[in-house]
This record gives structure tokens, sequence and C-alpha cells, in this order.
């Protein structure tokens, strides 16, 4: 039981976060991310934060502003798994069920990242891309969309 339980949170931490860009506008996007139940809802904040920023410098933009937000919690318990331990003693067996619930679906949010240039007067109040992802920007654009809420 304990082989499989690791197996799972393993896998369910691997691949933790799917995310789907559709541009609207040349500096319009919409971010769709959905996050395992692992994440919660502060990682999914933190992926769309950083899918917005990856966005924003992969078509050449620097600055961005998170608008019309929109989020949905789908976590649930979709069923259980039940473990029997038992003990003898002078004769009896005393026996135990633990029932241990398995958790799925999903932390989802969808946004409006508007998008602009240094220098835009439009963009002053924006958010700098770079600085939100640090200083090694380049390579998480480079990287693509991120698959974890970290």
């Amino acid at each position: 039981m304990k082989r499989f339980s690791f197996i799972a949170v393993f896998a369910l931490l691997a691949a933790c976060a799917e995310t789907t860009t559709t541009q609207l506008a040349s500096n319009v996007v919409r971010i769709d991310a959905s996050a395992a139940p692992a994440c919660g809802r502060t990682g999914a904040i933190k992926l769309v934060n950083k899918m917005a920023a990856v966005e924003t410098l992969r078509l050449g933009y620097d600055k961005y502003i998170i608008s019309n937000s929109q989020a949905q919690n789908n976590v649930r318990v979709v069923g259980h798994t039940y473990n029997t331990t038992g003990t003898y003693g002078y004769g009896t067996f005393n026996a135990n069920t633990y029932a241990t619930p398995i958790i799925g679906g999903s932390t989802d949010a969808a946004v409006i990242v508007y998008m602009y240039k240094a220098g835009d007067p439009q963009g002053r109040q924006a958010i700098d891309a770079r600085t939100t992802l640090g200083a090694n920007w380049q390579e998480i654009v480079a990287e693509g969309p991120p698959t974890t809420c970290n």
C-alpha cells in the first residue's frame, strides 16, 4: 500500500498543472489554467501569474495587467481505498478498517492579460514580466508553459 501511495503522489506532483493560451488581440491573451488538487488555490494563482509573465515576454511585450479573473475549485473526494489491519491476541482477532479518500478534480482559473511595451503610457501601472520571473527569465520563457504550480 505504501508503494502505491508514493507512486500516486509522485505522479500527481509531476504533472501538476496545465495551461492554455488564446490570443484575443495583438496585445491581449486569455489564459486558462488547471492545477492538480495538491497545488491548491495558491498554486493555481502562482501558475496564472507566471504564465501571464511568460506569454508577455514570448509575444514581445514587457509588462502586463491581469484582468477579468475567474476561478473555480473542482476538487472533491472521488472514492476511497480501504485497508484492514488486525492483531491476534489470546484467541481473539481485533480488526480495524481505515478508509483513505481519493482526491480528484482540479483548481481552475481563467484570466485576461493585457500586455504593454516598456514606455507605453497605458502600461505605466503594469507589472514587469522580467521581474515576476526573476533573474533566469530567459530560461523560463524558453521552457514554455509551466507544468508545475511551484
